[in-house]
């Protein structure tokens, strides 16, 4: 069973400074046993948190970046107290269950996703 994960703005700041677990689901999209997701806005957040991450986030080949929709939109808009560079992970999440796709949002900061009924899991 192949692991779809989605890498928030923390988790790209850990790839980026090469993490070993990191480093390793990347590898494993890599072979195509297992696929990585990348939020649009998580990119911009990563950038913003380590100079160069965001960069290195969006030049992944073995990655999906997955574009900021309208309806990503509009989930976020139910989340008031969540801040934007979680709102898009978290939306990816919930599109995926309402069409029945396993995924997990990998975060080193998962209490950022209070609130949006996704609960990330932080690997570390």
């Amino acid at each position: 069973m192949n692991l779809t994960a989605v890498l928030d703005h923390t988790a790209l700041a850990a790839l980026y400074r090469a993490d070993p677990f990191f480093t390793g689901l990347y590898i494993e999209a890599s072979r195509g046993t297992g696929r990585v997701i990348i939020p649009s806005l998580s990119v911009l957040a990563a950038e913003r948190q380590v100079s160069g991450a965001g960069k290195h986030a969006a030049s992944l080949r073995f990655a999906e970046n997955v574009p900021f929709s309208a309806a990503h939109a509009v989930d976020a808009m139910d989340w008031a107290n969540v801040d934007w560079p979680v709102a898009h992970a978290a939306a990816i999440a919930w599109h995926a269950v309402k069409a029945g796709e396993p995924l997990t949002v990998l975060s080193l900061e998962p209490e950022l996703y209070a609130g949006t009924g996704i609960t990330p899991l932080n690997p570390t």
